[in-house]
């Protein structure tokens, strides 16, 4: 039996559809850690939605043998925790790999290295920088307490959250991402990290039927997207000051914040409508996926300001879509992109360009190479493929 231990996202029902597609009938269950009247992604009929306080689950979990598998589709601390507490040393686990679970958690411990300057700032001032004094003082010394402890919290957790890297037998993640890789081992201080091929879906089919013929708009605007949400990790401000140079071209920046922090959501409102005024969009209404495919037509630079691997379903459908992608060079996915042949752009650069440079479409050439890779290496057949000898 194949056990999925999974939570409530966007790209879980497809990863089902997916596995009862490739699976012998009855060989998965599938667990999502929450309440199904809480729902907001995940409709699919057949999951069990459970909690980890719930007995009747731990009781499953601790009877699972090392005849079964357990596949973790986000692998927090929490859920780190109560793998070492209650499955057995002989079950193989593997982990899907997300990125914000290995790279933002424990929180604080990753924080300067996540964000940039300004929304570091953000981060600290929201998090571990004491209120002004506003006659509230239970607050004020509640602020000042986590600033004075939040350090050796943080690495407490953080040493925690290694012991649990250090139980997964399996990492799944896309075919040819050493980059990633090797950064996973170098923050966990790993010797080796074993690994298998996997995808989600990456929109990739939803792109490929999509024409792509270019239809120029009439008022000649460059649509310019920055980042996937309303998440700090997407150091949108820090890149509105790289982008301010070209606050007077004919420009027009749309921001999809439908998911994330209210608090920074606003940050980033406050901070962007000042700079731009009303050469600013922000993407507030989630969306169905295939709907969102069809609004990446639309965009015709995009720059992702983060400096860890996010956003993947939405960086490959646009470069399927030919559009121009600008990622940092310490983002995994830029080795990433550029080790399969995948044109892509340093944003660390960008400050260096005019503003014709910065625009550039790629060349018909580029725009077809990178249809080409993308869609063979991310297709349905491959990443059924890829599932097939992970749950068969």
């Amino acid at each position: 039996m194949n056990y999925h231990i999974m939570v409530d996202d966007k790209f879980i029902d497809g990863f089902i559809n997916d596995a009862e597609k490739i699976s012998t009938i009855n060989t998965n269950t599938y667990f999502i850690n929450g309440k199904k009247e809480n729902s907001v992604h995940v409709k699919n009929s057949i999951v069990k939605w459970i909690s980890f306080r719930d007995k009747d689950f731990i009781n499953i979990v601790k009877n699972i043998t090392k005849n079964d598998k357990v596949i973790i589709h986000w692998y927090d601390l929490k859920t780190g925790l109560f793998i070492l507490k209650h499955l057995n040393k002989e079950v193989t686990l593997y982990v899907a790999l997300w990125g914000g679970e290995f790279y933002e958690d424990p929180y604080l411990y990753h924080i300067n290295w996540i964000h940039d300057k300004k929304t570091l700032e953000f981060v600290k001032n929201n998090n571990i920088v004491p209120e002004k004094y506003n006659k509230k003082f239970y607050f004020f010394f509640k602020k000042l307490w986590i600033q004075l402890t939040y350090k050796s919290k943080a690495e407490k957790l953080f040493k925690q959250k290694i012991g649990t890297i250090k139980r997964i037998n399996k990492l799944l993640l896309p075919k040819h991402n050493e980059a990633e890789i090797s950064l996973i081992k170098k923050i966990y201080n790993l010797n080796q990290l074993d690994f298998l091929d996997f995808n989600y879906d990456q929109n990739v089919d939803l792109a490929s039927f999509i024409n792509i013929e270019n239809k120029k708009r009439e008022d000649n605007i460059t649509n310019i997207q920055i980042g996937n949400s309303a998440t700090e990790s997407n150091n949108h401000v820090d890149a509105f000051d790289v982008l301010n140079q070209f606050k007077n071209e004919n420009i027009e920046l749309v921001l999809p914040m439908s998911y994330g922090n209210h608090k920074y959501n606003h940050f980033v409102k406050k901070y962007g409508n000042f700079n731009f005024k009303n050469k600013i969009k922000f993407l507030e209404d989630f969306v169905p996926r295939a709907e969102y495919i069809q609004q990446l037509m639309e965009v015709d630079v995009c720059v992702m300001y983060h400096n860890r691997q996010q956003a993947f379903g939405n960086c490959v459908p646009l470069l399927i879509l030919g559009k121009k992608l600008y990622l940092k060079k310490e983002n995994p996915l830029y080795s990433f992109f550029k080790s399969i042949g995948v044109v892509v752009f340093n944003a660390n650069e960008i400050k260096d360009l005019d503003f014709d440079s910065f625009k550039k479409e790629l060349t018909p050439e580029e725009k077809n190479t990178n249809k080409i890779i993308l869609t063979n290496l991310f297709s349905e057949e491959e990443r059924l493929k890829y599932l097939s000898k992970i749950l068969n």
